[in-house]
């Protein structure tokens, strides 16, 4: 099978060994997601839905379709995160807090968000459909903003709803066009003021739980159905600016320029041997790099690049960065450049409570499926909700690892196993004693 993306034709290939679960409709589950991919959708074959924009609010209207029909009571708040609730029947219940988002980067995939908001209303459905007896509520969420691809600053609506943002970042946070996320906001009806009130009740949570695509290769590599996660590496970001001089490309001789372009890519390549030295799930990346004045003729006087630091050991983490600023230092010293490095987003590794990890363990053997244990190198809204309250976090397998493209893809007997194994897991942790 080629990775010719998402279509429903393609989605429906493995539609016969979809369905192993009575309460789990596969092509429901197939139509939702192709509703959803429509909207958005590129030239490319993927999906471009922006946080603010008229492509998100039609995909969250769609959804909130989809829980009012479900029987759900449906709310949304100040940031534009909705929420579809499920009553025990028991007034103060605890509540078990289960979705994802559906914003997208640009030119994306169909699976990324989307899917983890599906299998929690399909999880919730199938749940009542059984007559499932819970001791606590169950709450679907839908969170705004979880790439920060238009702002530069990602889980805007799970951090509004764990208290974790400053009515100020929403005025700072700027798009491409200067447009701040205040303004954005404003537009849809939405307010950064009284941040507050968007704060959710987190001291009635049980548990918070996601399914997500791996976007990787372990699970497809070790023929796994699920992934059980041990924890989220923590992300940080290190902005690295290296100042030479501007000068001419062909009368410049080579042994007195001073080529920004030079130290910002030797930098690159220390950091591709730096996490190699210190974890075997450490990950440093530079994807953003920006030279000035970019000229094929001309010697770079400027370069800005972003670096990627990630692991789940914060302390290795935090001496990466350390190593990346003093390498940085001495390249420039080197290259008689200046340099100067701040480090503009750092958020806290966070493990899975072994309980909620042998919770998914045991609902995945219990229908049969193979799981795996893996690290998430990727951050999620579970990463902020996981900093204060017990969280889990599921993957189902990712096409070749592909994701954030339009070749991002998982079979639908995968998207349906997910399903399958995040309702028993709710079940599980839905009828234990206690918080």
């Amino acid at each position: 099978m080629g990775n010719e993306g998402f279509s429903r034709e393609r989605l429906l290939q493995t539609i016969e060994e979809s369905r192993g679960f009575p309460s789990i409709d596969p092509e429901v589950l197939a139509s939702r997601l192709e509703e959803l991919a429509a909207i958005g959708r590129t030239e490319e074959g993927g999906v471009t839905r922006y946080v603010y924009t008229e492509e998100e609010q039609q995909a969250k209207n769609l959804f909130r379709s989809w829980m009012q029909e479900a029987g759900l009571s449906v709310r949304e708040d100040g940031v534009g995160n909705i929420y579809g609730l499920w009553e025990s029947g028991q007034a103060g219940a605890p509540i078990i807090l289960t979705g994802s988002h559906l914003d997208t980067v640009k030119n994306g995939g169909a699976f990324d968000g989307a899917l983890g908001c599906i299998s929690s209303l399909m999880a919730v459905e199938a749940l009542k459909a059984e007559g499932a007896m819970l001791n606590c509520s169950v709450e679907i969420a839908v969170f705004v903003d979880e790439e920060g691809a238009r702002f530069g600053s990602g889980l805007l609506g799970s951090r509004a709803a764990v208290g974790d943002i400053s009515k100020d970042a929403f005025f700072q946070m700027r798009d491409d066009e200067g447009v701040t996320a205040a303004e954005a906001m404003k537009l849809m009806d939405y307010s950064p003021n009284k941040l507050e009130n968007n704060i959710y009740p987190r001291e009635r949570l049980r548990a918070y739980l996601e399914l997500h695509v791996e976007q990787g290769k372990q699970l497809e590599q070790q023929e796994a159905s699920i992934g059980v996660v041990e924890g989220i590496a923590g992300p940080s970001w290190l902005d690295v600016h290296f100042l030479g001089e501007t000068d001419h490309a062909g009368n410049t001789p080579m042994n007195i320029r001073k080529d920004a372009a030079a130290a910002a890519a030797e930098f690159i390549l220390y950091l591709e041997q730096l996490p190699a030295m210190h974890s075997d799930t450490a990950v440093a990346t530079v994807g953003r790099l920006s030279l000035e004045p970019n000229g094929s003729n001309v010697i770079a006087g400027e370069a800005r690049l972003t670096a990627d630091i990630r692991d789940l050991d914060e302390e290795v983490r935090d001496q990466m960065i350390s190593l990346a600023r003093s390498e940085a230092e001495k390249i420039a010293d080197r290259r008689e450049l200046t340099v100067s490095h701040e480090v503009a987003f750092r958020v806290k590794p966070v493990p899975a409570p072994e309980w909620i990890r042998r919770s998914i363990w045991d609902a995945s053997r219990s229908i049969g499926l193979t799981a795996e244990s893996l690290v998430s190198g990727a951050s999620h809204d579970a990463m902020m909700f996981g900093a204060y309250v017990p969280f889990g976090l599921l993957f189902v397998p990712s096409f070749e690892g592909k994701s954030h493209t339009p070749e991002e893809f998982t079979e639908l007997k995968d998207c349906v196993n997910g399903v399958a194994v995040l309702k028993e897991t709710i079940r599980t942790i839905g009828t234990k004693k206690g918080r």
